[in-house]
């Protein structure tokens, strides 16, 4: 047996064990750890001789003693050699870029505020890429918000480049280097070589007939599908609006039978029918004509005695020597762009609706006609004269005809709140493929905009802090993406408007002439006079 104290006793046929001291006496002894098993632990490897630690150093990153968390995240892992590489390579490292929002393809419009990424779009390369089903274009925000910028470089500047067609309505005025009142595309238009057509009540201005050739002779009641409104509906809508109510079936019947007798008139004297001739034959109409209606003489005027009333009214005074004779030579569609400036036209009378009404008519009538159709873009601004009253039947079947005409109509709108639930003009809104939405300060026009184009909600929020020359871009039924408007220096000087606002001459007070000088490097004599007391 065993007989050393405190040993486990054991018998003499056993195997005997070996015999493990106490951890506690193997700690006294100075022994090496141990495993639980009584196994001496394996000693720590020691670094190998010879290494470079100033080189292991400059590799490595150390920052004190080795914590379990930062050894799994690989804090100490060797720095790796940098390896050359290009922007093109490069790309495939950072995974989380977005996409462009656009094609490239197209007019550059700007760049997207979230991104950075130019957005591109034109209505005629939208409708190719099948993204949008409507070439029109609406423009809806405050003054002063970039509206105007926007359809200058983008509807007419950079439209011109495609070899495209732009037709502009010109409404506001403004003060030119001669001292001149004129339409705010005159500059513009001058230094392009623009045909540019000037309408005037004082007599000075271009005439353009409502029935023109170029205009269809097409019956109320009778269109064909896909084609433009014409005469007929141009003297419904203008009557109309002399009458201010809507025209009575017999008044609408008595100017059939009219406008039929002018025509007849017109073609037998070998010339051209004006809306002088519907007038007369209001008055005095043609019992040919009336019998066939199984009418009398005086029972057929007695139903014009009103139109003929309010129309002469209307072309000796509201329209005088806008619609009463034949179309001034000097409108066509030969030139790239071609402005029409209505500047002069007072705003509260229908003189300008009319007249622009006219004139989109006349347009939708002329592509028709033509065999090769040149993409064209139709410009308004401050378009609420064409939808709104009686015009705005006539403008909306217009819009409906332009897919097939290559025409994209460009309307510019203020504030949406201030239009009825049933206006036709939110129809005409809702007909736009593309919309530019600027920033409006009232909450109802936020409100009302993002609910007329059913935008995301709480998207009202955006729409009222956009500052100038940013606005939210939607095309077709993608999100709108926010843009920010960017211009060329050459852009910047042709779509410059503040010149009035910015001006810093002065007037002498002692009624002398002075000398008004203005940015562009121009100037103008103003003369005071003196009144006789």
């Amino acid at each position: 047996m065993n007989t050393t104290p405190n040993a486990p006793q054991t018998t003499d046929t056993a195997e005997e064990e070996p015999y493990t001291p106490p951890r506690r006496e193997r700690r006294k002894a100075g022994s090496g750890p141990t495993n639980r098993t009584g196994t001496q632990r394996k000693p720590a490897e020691q670094p190998a001789a010879g290494i470079d630690w100033a080189a292991h150093r400059a590799t490595s990153w150390y920052g004190g003693p080795r914590q379990a968390t930062a050894n799994k995240l690989g804090f100490y892992d060797p720095a790796t050699e940098p390896i050359p590489s290009s922007t093109r390579q490069g790309e495939a490292t950072y995974l989380a870029v977005a996409s462009a929002p656009t094609s490239y393809k197209g007019l550059l419009v700007g760049v997207d505020a979230d991104t950075g990424w130019m957005v591109a779009h034109d209505p005629f390369t939208g409708y190719k890429l099948g993204i949008t089903q409507s070439p029109n274009v609406c423009f809806i925000g405050d003054l002063g918000k970039g509206k105007s910028s926007m359809m200058k470089c983008w509807g007419v500047l950079r439209a011109l480049v495609l070899g495209h067609r732009v037709v502009q309505i010109d409404k506001k005025p403004q003060l030119q280097a001669d001292g001149s009142i004129r339409g705010e595309y005159t500059e513009l238009g001058n230094k392009l070589g623009a045909s540019i057509v000037r309408f005037a009540l004082d007599g000075t201005g271009t005439r353009i007939n409502i029935l023109d050739p170029a205009i269809a002779v097409r019956i109320e009641g009778n269109i064909e599908a896909g084609k433009p409104p014409g005469q007929s509906q141009l003297l419904r809508a203008i009557l109309g609006e002399a009458l201010g109510r809507p025209i009575k079936p017999k008044e609408g019947k008595a100017l059939r039978m009219a406008h039929e007798s002018a025509l007849n008139r017109a073609k037998a004297e070998g010339r051209v029918a004006v809306i002088g001739d519907i007038v007369h034959f209001l008055w005095f109409p043609e019992e040919s004509v009336t019998a066939v209606a199984g009418l009398t003489v005086k029972e057929a005027r007695k139903w014009g005695i009103d139109p003929a009333a309010e129309l002469e009214r209307l072309i000796e005074d509201d329209l005088a020597g806008l619609i009463d004779g034949p179309t001034s030579e000097n409108i066509s569609l030969n030139s790239g762009l071609t402005i029409f400036d209505v500047s002069a036209l007072p705003e509260d009378g229908p003189a300008l609706g009319i007249v622009m009404m006219i004139i989109s008519t006349w347009l939708t009538n002329t592509l028709m006609s033509q065999k090769n159709l040149v993409p064209t873009h139709f410009n308004v601004e401050e378009a609420w004269h064409l939808v709104e009253g009686s015009f705005a039947k006539v403008n909306l079947r217009n819009m409906k005809v332009s897919r097939g005409l290559s025409l994209s109509c460009k309307f510019a709108f203020h504030h949406p709140s201030d239009l009825p639930a049933k206006s036709p003009a939110r129809a005409i809104m809702k007909e736009c493929g593309t919309v530019f939405l600027y920033g409006q300060q009232d909450d109802d026009d936020a409100r009302d905009t993002a609910r007329i184009f059913s935008l995301p909600k709480g998207t009202h929020k955006i729409i009222k802090k956009l500052g100038q020359g940013v606005c939210l871009l939607k095309i077709g039924t993608q999100p709108p993406l926010m843009v920010t408007h960017i211009r060329s220096n050459l852009e910047i000087e042709l779509t410059n408007t503040d010149g009035a606002m910015t001006s810093a001459a002065t007037i002498a007070m002692d009624g002398t002439d002075t000398t008004v000088s203005f940015e562009d490097g121009s100037d103008t004599t103003i003369t005071f006079k003196e009144e006789a007391a």
